[in-house]
């Protein structure tokens, strides 16, 4: 009698064996401890993290976008399911099908009924033994989530279906990375289910927690676990952010990922630079979707395609990415390591783990950065405020609008008033047409400079500072990062936009002032003093 009270995993695993079964298994149970880890000047912040254990016997397969609030026949003209209603839920949950909004007619395609577990009894689902923590064994808790169906409509023989579900999820906050470690270690753990059509006999499964990469911290007095690494601590800027080069590559190094926590058959490692909701604030949460496409996005790598925005290292004992100066000066965003973790730990059981490392990142264009590469090869760098190549323009000049202070035929290029025309990004007019030009001014300058646009009357002889007049408009316009509808990657901006006002109703636009035709234009780079 005892022994048929419980189905340990070899049953399980015989069971499941002598059914016919798609890719996926038919009883799966899968677990995931996930956490997140920020890195600081002072040290790590754990900013929280979740362990998760699902468990699913039997599965439905269905087509997405086609669940309905009534029944439809299949092959119906211009219509897209063209499977038709082969399912109705009968209770629960399936996604877009759902008992609660009355839309219980779907598309499924095929159907594997529970074969061990009994659905809807969470009170008979609990852990029932663990490796020794401070978690409390047996525990309760779990979620029913199974759902059933009557398929397939279409035919004579309909049947009813049941899948059973159950989840169970502990969340711990940012201050309860003790409690987390202290509940949650790797071993064996042990749950128990209720018998399908015989809930008061037991359903064993087990699953393992196998040792991970942790955020850095101190034990018995030495540093060990993950940790982004830098030479000294001058990267980090007074606002909390790590600086990054404009001019240079930028190489970010890491340490802590070893055989002993990370496992190169099952755990894979990525690199992103993720947008941040407040991008002013180094503790700022994640901006993840796009919001016109509803695709992972990210500033780096800077595509949104329908999979996750992040790039896969070779393996994930790699310690450093080398990041090209492709970023404009200003640009902040939230450098993110991903660890996942893929482990079939037994016969039926997952380890879907994740680690999340982080650093705020901020990139800054340094004049002595330029100075090094420019005049790698010169004698007598000079100063700021000369003119290395005798052009007429000094150092800080072609700094910052982009010329080379060590070559005489170039120089800054200087705006032109031409018609603009609109300005779109994801179909939105982010700008409508003007007669004029814009200064972009580039951010977080080391030193701070200023611009000025200034206006020559007579070819250039003489200058003076142009301001709004009765023919233009000269305003400094500042832009904060991703501020606009479908612009979430972009980063801060500061822009100087000179516009005509004078319109004509004929061309049905701004046109040039008249009598300014000749004019010229320049901008001028002064050195900000603190």
């Amino acid at each position: 009698m005892n022994r048929l009270k419980t189905l340990s995993v070899p049953l399980f695993s015989a069971l499941v064996a002598t059914t016919v079964l798609p890719a996926s298994a038919q009883i799966t149970m899968d677990l995931s401890s996930d956490k997140t880890y920020r890195a600081t000047k002072k040290g790590v912040n754990f900013l929280g993290g979740t362990f998760d254990v699902n468990v699913a016997d039997g599965n439905g397969i269905y087509v997405a976008g086609c669940a309905r609030q009534y029944y439809w026949q299949p092959n119906l003209p211009r219509d897209p399911c063209t499977g038709g209603s082969t399912a109705y839920l009968l209770f629960g949950n399936i996604d877009e099908a759902t008992n609660a909004r009355s839309i219980r007619y779907f598309w499924v395609t095929s159907v594997l009924p529970a074969l061990v577990i009994e659905p809807r009894r969470p009170d008979l689902v609990y852990l029932s033994a663990a490796p020794a923590s401070q978690l409390d064994r047996p525990s309760k808790g779990f979620k029913d989530e199974s759902f059933a169906l009557y398929y397939n409509l279409h035919t004579q023989g309909v049947r009813e279906y049941i899948i059973s579900r159950y989840s169970n999820s502990r969340t711990y906050g940012t201050r309860q990375r003790d409690k987390f470690e202290a509940e949650i270690v790797p071993g064996v753990y042990y749950y128990t289910f209720p018998r399908l059509h015989y809930p008061n006999l037991k359903a064993a499964l087990s699953t393992v927690i196998h040792p991970m990469a942790e955020g850095k911290q101190t034990i018995n007095r030495r540093e060990v676990g993950f940790d982004f690494t830098f030479d000294d601590l001058s990267r980090w800027t007074k606002s909390g952010f790590v600086e990054l080069s404009f001019i240079k590559p930028n190489i970010i190094t890491w340490k802590g990922l070893t055989p002993s926590n990370v496992f190169a058959q099952v755990d894979d490692l990525y690199f992103s630079m993720r947008v941040m909701v407040n991008p002013n604030n180094p503790n700022s949460a994640l901006d993840l979707t796009d919001n016109d496409t509803n695709f992972p996005q990210s500033i780096f790598p800077g595509f949104a395609t329908g999979g996750d925005a992040r790039v896969q290292m070779a393996n994930p004992y790699t310690r450093s990415i080398t990041l090209p100066p492709i970023f404009p000066s200003g640009t902040r965003a939230m450098v993110q390591l991903d660890l996942d973790r893929n482990f079939q730990t037994g016969g039926i059981s997952y380890d879907f783990s994740k680690r999340r490392f982080q650093i705020p990142v901020i990139v800054v264009n340094r004049y002595s950065e330029y100075a090094e590469l420019a005049f790698e090869t010169q004698n007598g760098k000079g100063n700021i405020l000369a003119d290395f190549d005798n052009d007429g323009y000094n150092n800080l000049t072609e700094w910052i609008l982009d010329s080379r202070a060590e070559d005489s035929t170039s120089i800054p290029i200087p705006p032109i008033a031409v018609a603009h025309d609109f300005e779109f990004n994801n179909f939105r007019i982010i700008r409508f047409p003007y007669f004029g030009f814009t200064i972009d001014e580039q951010l977080e300058t080391v030193p701070v400079v200023s611009y000025t646009v200034q206006r020559s009357s007579d070819f250039g002889k003489t200058w003076q500072v142009m301001t709004s007049d009765a023919s233009w408009t000269v305003q400094r316009v500042k832009i904060a990062a991703g501020a606009r509808p479908g612009t979430e990657r972009e980063s801060a901006k500061a822009q100087i936009r000179v516009e005509s006002k004078i319109f004509d109703p004929v061309a049905g636009d701004y046109i040039q002032p008249p009598g300014t035709e000749g004019d010229l234009y320049r901008v001028k780079i002064t050195k900000v003093k603190k």
